[in-house]
Formats: C-alpha cells, structure tokens, sequence
C-alpha cells in the first residue's frame, strides 16, 4: 500500500483488534464467564454502608451478608469491583484475580519489602501482611478516600511501622524514593474501574520501576487481556523486562505479568520449587497456579510500544492531567 492508504491500514487494524476482543469475550461468555472487566450496571445487592465521590473516583462500599465489596462507578452508572472481602474468612484472597497475582512468589518466594501500587480495599496487601510477618509492605493510592475506606471498612492497618499507606501518585512515589530504595516485589494494580492512567503504562514508568527491583526482584501486573491495550501493554513491558513470564487468571479474562530484574530465566521446574518453597504462607495451590503459566502469545506484536508523552520535568503536572478519567478523546482508548 502507498502513503495515501495509512488510514485504510490502520482501519483495518483497528478492526481487526476489535475482532480479537470481541472473539475472546464471546469465548468467555459462551464458558458462562462474565468477564469481571465490564462490572454490572445494576445497583449491587446488600446494604450501601458509604456512597462518596472523591476527587478521582465515585466509590461505593457495599455490604451483603458477610460480604463487603468496594466498587469504582463510571459516570454512565457501570460498576467495577475494586476489592472485595468475605469477613466470615477475612484471610483468604476472595476475587480470582487477586489469587492469581500471587505468582510473584513463585518467584520470590521469601520477599522482605513489597510495594502494592494501588490500594483498592487491601486485599492483596492485607492477606500478605498476615501471611509473611516479616514483610513490611507500602501500599500508594493518589485518593486519599480510597486510603479512609479501605482503612474504616476493610481492616488496613493504621500506624503501623510495618504497614504503610501512603497518598501519592504511584509514579510520583516510585521516582522520588530515597536514593538506594529497593523492593523485592512491586504489584501494579493501579485500576479507576477499566481505566489506567497512561503515564502508569510506559517505558519510562516501567524502567523506573526496575530500577527499584532488588537483584531478585519482581514486578507483578494485573493486565485485563480482553481490552483493546493489551497488547500495547504487552509490547511495553517487553521494551523493558528480558525475562518476563503469563499466567492465566481462573476465569480467563485477565493475566497476571510476572517481570523479573534476574539475569536468568526461569524453568518450570523453578517455578515449582518456587510453589513449594512459599506454599506454607498460602491457602492456596501454588503448585496448581504453577500450572497455569503460560508461553502462547495472545497480543499483536505490532502494537505501539507506549511512550511518555512529556518531559521528565514535568512529571507531577502530567500525573495530574493523566489520573483525571478518560473515556472519550484519551491518549489511548480502552
């Protein structure tokens, strides 16, 4: 094709991408999967404890029998979970998702210091915080309403050293650590419903991030692989990570992104001694979430590799113009 047909091919991408979603949801409704991306549009049952718009999110935390979940509303009413607890098994990871993301300790199956960017209700961070009693964990969230609720209504600690929230923005946070900060594990799970600020999604905000990673250190993301950026996000985190590993959520709907700052790869056979070695902390099969790691390629590995689209300078305006919600007329769509 010549120069004068760009709009065609990229029409033609465009709609190829929106083929490879729609095949992969038909996929997971025909299974009887509702996929946890596009939440529900009715009111959630149980009691409404607190309705609060804040300055980045319209939360709602919702109470039904011994269940408390905290939902991210769009302006158009759509619901998305954002975290969830059974209080009749407060020490158990109840969304499918969350189970999964605990492939990183497949990995590191003994980390000292975990960073948890994006708080949501704590249900990552809590369940680690009780399971590893060495670990000290910082856990970031730009809204400090996210923070209050999750502290009031879904037992995160408060003032304590070994536990610490912190109101920022998790770029911000990570690349104005105290020089020689390291983690040996950095969870992304920075999620407004189905939107991710774009400049959490870069090859700039990545490098930072490796940059943090202890030797044996990993980076964990929670990637819906349903959306129209997976593979943007795929081909990013590529750009960056030499060794990088997929595991498949139960549902199917989303993949946990194991990224590893190790000079050398990992076999299945590691994997499964990494499962052995962390099983005593966990109340789930390791070994079984082992066994969901896979090597297919599922993106289009001619996707936009994301870049920042300012100067390093400008870092904390960008962060402000990026964390407003972006439905329409965004720097990238969902």
């Amino acid at each position: 094709m010549s120069q004068a047909d760009a709009p065609k091919r990229a029409r033609v991408k465009h709609l190829l991408g929106r083929r490879q979603t729609l095949t992969r949801l038909a996929g997971l409704l025909a299974a009887g999967i509702t996929p946890q991306l596009f939440g529900s549009r009715a009111r959630a049952a149980g009691t409404v404890i607190e309705d609060i718009r804040s300055a980045y999110n319209h939360i709602r935390v919702v109470q039904s029998g011994a269940t408390r979940t905290m939902y991210f509303v769009s302006d158009a009413g759509t619901q998305y979970i954002e975290s969830r607890l059974n209080r009749d098994h407060p020490q158990s990871l109840d969304l499918d998702y969350t189970r999964t993301m605990m492939a990183g300790f497949l990995f590191q199956p003994e980390p000292k210091r975990l960073l948890m960017l994006g708080v949501g209700g704590g249900q990552m961070s809590n369940y680690l915080y009780k399971r590893f009693p060495q670990l000290e964990i910082d856990a970031v969230d730009i809204d400090p309403e996210v923070v209050r609720l999750a502290q009031q209504y879904f037992d995160v600690p408060t003032n304590d050293p070994r536990y610490r929230c912190h109101v920022n923005d998790a770029r911000v946070f990570v690349e104005s650590a105290a020089k020689g900060t390291t983690w040996d594990m950095i969870m992304l799970d920075c999620f407004r419903g189905v939107f991710v600020p774009y400049h959490l999604k870069t090859v700039e905000f990545y490098r930072a991030c490796l940059a943090r990673l202890s030797p044996e250190g990993v980076v964990v993301a929670n990637l819906h692989n349903v959306s129209r950026m997976y593979s943007h996000d795929r081909q990013t985190l590529a750009e960056v990570f030499p060794n990088r590993y997929s595991f498949v959520s139960e549902s199917g709907n989303q993949t946990t992104f194991v990224a590893s700052a190790a000079r050398t790869r990992k076999g299945v056979l590691e994997l499964r001694e990494g499962a052995a070695k962390a099983q005593p902390h966990f109340d789930i099969d390791l070994m079984g979430l082992a066994a969901r790691y896979y090597l297919r390629s599922d993106w289009e590995p001619a996707a936009e590799v994301l870049r920042d689209d300012f100067k390093p300078s400008e870092l904390e305006a960008a962060a402000k113009r990026h964390n407003k919600t972006c439905i329409r007329n965004c720097r990238y769509e969902h």
